[in-house]
């Protein structure tokens, strides 16, 4: 099981396309068509400046993409 972090509408808006230095937070979608990232960002010392909005959002579970579709 894969563990990722999911925004709703208002947190999404606030983050997505945040910058800093050469990194850039953006959000995919999963194969439940929800924006997701990796949790890996919560110890990108790029992102040190919004990792309290980072801890905020919730944690679900990674559905794969179906490419057989």
């Amino acid at each position: 099981m894969i563990i990722v972090l999911h925004p709703n509408n208002e947190q999404y808006n606030a983050l997505n396309g945040y910058q800093h230095n050469s990194s850039e937070l953006l959000f995919v979608l999963d194969g439940s068509n929800r924006y997701i990232v990796g949790l890996e960002v919560l110890n990108d010392e790029n992102f040190t400046e919004i990792n309290e909005q980072l801890l905020q959002l919730e944690r679900i579970e990674y559905t794969p993409i179906n490419e057989n579709l």
